[in-house]
């Protein structure tokens, strides 16, 4: 299976949900993965980069070191 544009969880999409939506994604090799859910979700803005605590553009609680807890 090969997808046009992105793949979330087997299925094809044609975006992932990088500035909207309740939980937010990054994308890596074609595919959708959910932001760590210590990462404040950003309006209008990518959220993560990655799946870690250590990947977030801003965290919804804490910062300890490079970490959102």
């Amino acid at each position: 299976l090969s997808c046009r544009h992105y793949s979330r969880r087997g299925v094809c999409v044609p975006s992932c949900r990088f500035t909207l939506g309740e939980t937010r994604e990054f994308a890596q090799g074609g595919e959708c993965f959910e932001c760590h859910p210590e990462c404040e979700p950003i309006e209008g803005n990518v959220t993560c980069n990655g799946s870690g605590a250590d990947t977030c553009t801003r965290c919804a609680h804490f910062r300890d070191g490079p970490h959102c807890v």
